[in-house]
């Protein structure tokens, strides 16, 4: 069976001397009003391989699962396992067929014990009764088979650690003994050892036969851990491709379509005017977590903040927004000591916070665009105490969508209907609308493809040479070195490590995080 990618190749999608795919789709193609989402896509997985779909948000890959999992019906192709052709109108459907699926969020009920999730609605018994014993020794074997013997069959899911959360939820598929399992960003809020440990179950399953199709943005593990990948842009599919020997650059350049340039910033762009201090912290602690940390932060000028999962850097920030307990010392906004005991007091400072859980602490997922740009600042479109300009609201946050590229049908489109990179930018929209000065970013790229970080990295740029003033908090490396004007490095809870532009590389950097070299800052 031959086909055609979107640049013209012909490809096989059986190769040729191998045994035949588990799982083919072929000439798959599904349309919603307005959109053409997936255009005749052809995807193919082997048994026990660890196969990666790879796009940009909006490229196809969760429609191509849900019409693979009974969410969605094609409107055109034909899925076929083990050379048969099938009909999915069902997620129970997919489940019968071998097909598991474990979406980004996590569909587990936290007051229910860990058992209780993994059998919900098949718990053994005789029909009237159910067999609680049985159900936490078949909840415990199913962990043991994933090598899993930590965690407490008998506790709630809402005691747990998100990380072992997302061990349950993989439990909770695997207990229906998939051939095919789908796993879509497993690792989006897992540490670095949580992820190894993830990858170490993935193996021993691939390694049982188990085709795993896998779903992620960070291309480093996809090379490091996966066989082959398939590229999909704008809904079509580009190629399939061995992925060893293949660099991450190589990749994002095949996914977006173009050589990869600089994302980051030119030298000599957004140089920080010497003593033209915005903001002073002097030796701010929080509890146990943050010990004594002093810094600047000039205006036009971005201070990056790094260090290892923990070190401090993310209550250290979130302090300077006033949602933080237990906080003592200083902070200064242009020499003035200033009260921050709530995030009012922040913004009436000029400060703001993106958070790295933009869904649960920076939006609102059920309201649309434009309330969630204007939300704090409906004062300015207020004509009168109860009536709202709307026209008004939506003429602003327009403006913003055109400014800040992002892509939504309408800005009364509902939030949760956005990409993750099209919700970051709404939140900065949001405070772009204030107008604030002093912009903090947790992770601002963190479950986003690589075209909306190159946007997010060329706004930023753009920001500080209009004279913001910006810190970024950021456990990559490469983020870090690529944007900062200045890099701050956090361990153990304190500053240890100060790096001025230009003075630090890769290797300096990955010692400090992990306390080398440690001098105070």
């Amino acid at each position: 069976m031959a086909v055609r990618s979107a640049e013209g190749e012909l490809q096989s999608a059986q190769p040729a001397g191998e045994a035949r795919p588990i799982l083919e789709m072929v000439g798959v193609t599904k349309r919603f009003p307005g959109v053409l989402a997936l255009d005749r896509v052809n995807f193919s997985v082997r048994r026990g391989e660890i196969h990666s779909l790879i796009g940009q948000n909006g490229a196809g890959k969760s429609t191509l699962m849900h019409v693979l999992s009974g969410i969605y019906p094609a409107n055109e192709g034909q899925i076929l396992i083990d050379g048969q052709p099938v009909t999915i109108t069902h997620p129970r459907e997919a489940l019968r067929l071998g097909i598991g699926t474990v979406y980004q969020e996590l569909s587990l009920l936290p007051r229910l014990s860990v058992a209780d999730n993994v059998f919900l609605g098949r718990e053994p018994g005789n029909g009237f009764v159910i067999n609680e014993a049985a159900v936490l020794s078949q909840a415990a074997e199913v962990l043991a088979q994933l090598g899993v013997r930590n965690i407490d069959v008998k506790a709630r899911v809402a005691d747990l650690p998100l990380a072992q959360q997302q061990l349950v939820e993989i439990a909770k598929v695997l207990s229906h003994q998939p051939r095919i399992l789908v796993l879509d960003e497993p690792t989006a809020s897992l540490a670095e050892e949580e992820t190894v440990h993830l990858f170490d179950i993935l193996k021993g399953l691939k390694a049982h036969g188990i085709a795993i199709i896998f779903i992620s943005h960070r291309f480093k593990e996809i090379i490091q851990h996966c066989d082959r990948g398939t590229i999909l842009r704008n809904g079509k599919l580009v190629k399939t491709i061995e992925l060893s020997g293949v660099t991450e650059n190589e990749l994002a350049e095949i996914m977006i379509g173009q050589q990869v340039e600089s994302f980051f910033r030119h030298d000599g762009q957004g140089e920080p005017k010497a003593g033209d201090q915005i903001l002073e912290v002097s030796h701010l602690s929080v509890g146990q977590r943050v010990k004594d940390v002093s810094f600047v932060l000039r205006r036009g000028e971005i201070v990056g903040i790094t260090g290892l999962l923990g070190a401090g850097q993310n209550e250290l920030v979130r302090a300077l927004f006033g949602i933080q307990e237990n906080v003592t010392g200083t902070i200064r906004r242009n020499g003035q000591v200033l009260a921050i005991r709530s995030p009012g007091d922040a913004i009436q400072h000029g400060i703001c916070l993106l958070t790295e859980n933009r869904k649960f602490e920076g939006l609102v997922l059920d309201m649309s665009v434009k309330e969630n740009v204007t939300l704090p600042s409906l004062s300015m479109f207020r004509r009168a105490p109860v009536f709202i300009d709307n026209a008004g609201e939506e003429r602003a946050t327009d403006g913003f969508v055109r400014r800040l590229n992002i892509i939504v049908r309408s800005v009364r489109s509902k939030v949760r209907t956005l990409s993750g990179g099209n919700q970051q930018k709404t939140i900065l929209a949001r405070w772009l609308l204030r107008n604030l000065d002093i912009l903090i970013f947790i992770e601002p790229t963190r479950g986003i493809d690589v075209g909306a970080k190159a946007d997010i990295y060329q706004y930023l740029d753009r920001l500080a040479q209009e004279g913001k003033s910006i810190v970024v908090v950021s456990p990559e490396l490469l983020e870090i070195l690529g944007v900062s004007d200045r890099i701050l490095v956090m361990y153990h809870g304190r500053l240890t490590r100060v790096f001025e532009k230009g003075a630090a590389d890769e290797e300096a950097l990955l010692s400090a995080v992990q306390g080398g070299s440690q001098h105070g800052g």
